[in-house]
């Protein structure tokens, strides 16, 4: 059965560390819902991750599982299963061994047992490799085997940290879209620590970005990409980045360069301008909706097959566009652009919070 999770005021110190590791976190997370983890490293992530599953006890806080708060309790009463990004895999068991053993610990019967990993097996699509040691098998083969073991438990909660990340770029994406599909299954609640902004876009129903053990902003994938919080959020996710110019203010006219720009209402002092690499038109001319238009010279070209990125420079300040295929000017060429006013957000430079 699928439970909440609620994080209160939840703070972490590491004894000689200059700040906390997580520093007054609160995180509500339905039940059935997938909920992503996501930052740069040292941002508090797996160290949250741990304190729900009771590897780490937080300072001061509070942790509730489907309501009942779990601070005191050692791991194995928490009813919460852990896949981490080393498998874990004991050399000497079978894969069949593997995935039952925690429920050999808890001493369910046999036939319950072989019931158990059968399913799992079944949704892992794994049944002709249960006789197999670890070293037989592939890894992503011991990655299924390791969530079986801990799908087997059926636990309130699933916590995978950084799962994927010791797995090739190919497996990686095959197994993003199987675990997507796996925990749709099982109705699954779930939290899922990732630096990979693919896997938390694709794998989640909400992202929590964390940014020095605070929350950065949690929301859906979409709002996260389109309506960044902050210029953090913002350089965060995206590939490549959102673009942020810094804005110059003169007589109540905004200029990046030599780019005039309409200032936004309640402009703060210092501005920063924000517009995704797919927002960049390449054009000369622009109707009237567009607001961001000029000419930057095109400093580096990256051709990726489907499509190309360009990186043009605007009088010192570089910004990213992207192209369909391999169609694109030559570097040293002068283009015009256009962005149209929809596609602008506006940033207060001095907090780094969106206006």
């Amino acid at each position: 059965m699928a439970s909440s999770v609620e994080l209160e005021a939840l703070i972490r110190q590491f004894s000689g560390a200059p700040r906390p590791a997580v520093d007054g976190l609160s995180l509500a997370v339905e039940a059935g819902e997938v909920v992503s983890l996501v930052g740069p490293s040292g941002c508090g992530k797996s160290t949250t991750l741990r304190m729900i599953a009771g590897l780490e006890r937080p300072d001061s806080g509070a942790i509730r599982i489907g309501g009942k708060d779990v601070v005191a309790l050692p791991p194995q009463a928490r009813d919460v299963a852990m896949v981490f990004q080393g498998f874990a895999l004991y050399p000497h068991m079978t894969a069949r061994q593997i995935m039952e053993f925690p429920l050999k610990m808890r001493k369910v019967p046999a036939a319950e047992r072989e019931r158990a990993v059968r399913d799992a097996a079944e949704l892992l699509n794994i049944t002709p490799l249960l006789e197999r040691v670890p070293a037989e098998l592939s890894g992503g083969e011991q990655q299924r085997v390791a969530m079986g073991r801990a799908i087997v438990r059926q636990p309130q909660v699933f916590l995978f940290d950084e799962p994927l990340s010791n797995l090739d770029a190919a497996l990686r994406s095959e197994l993003r879209v199987e675990l997507k599909k796996l925990l749709s299954r099982l109705e699954a609640t779930a939290l899922y620590v990732t630096h990979d902004q693919v896997e938390a876009m694709t794998l989640s129903d909400r992202i929590c970005v964390l940014n020095r053990g605070r929350l950065e902003q949690i929301d859906s994938p979409r709002h996260i990409y389109e309506a960044p919080s902050s210029m953090f959020v913002a350089r965060f996710f995206g590939s490549p980045p959102m673009n942020l110019l810094d804005v110059t203010q003169q007589g109540g006219v905004g200029r990046a360069g030599s780019v005039q720009v309409p200032l936004p209402p309640r402009a703060a002092a210092e501005l920063t301008l924000g517009f995704r690499p797919e927002h960049v038109r390449l054009a000369i001319d622009a109707g009237e909706s567009e607001a961001l238009k000029g000419t930057a010279r095109v400093s580096a070209v990256e051709p990726l097959g489907a499509e190309t990125h360009l990186e043009l420079d605007l009088e010192g300040q570089l910004f990213r566009a992207k192209t369909s295929g391999f169609e694109a000017p030559n570097v040293g060429t002068t283009i015009g652009f256009v962005v149209r006013a929809e596609e602008l957000r506006w940033f207060d430079r001095k907090t780094g919070l969106t206006l």
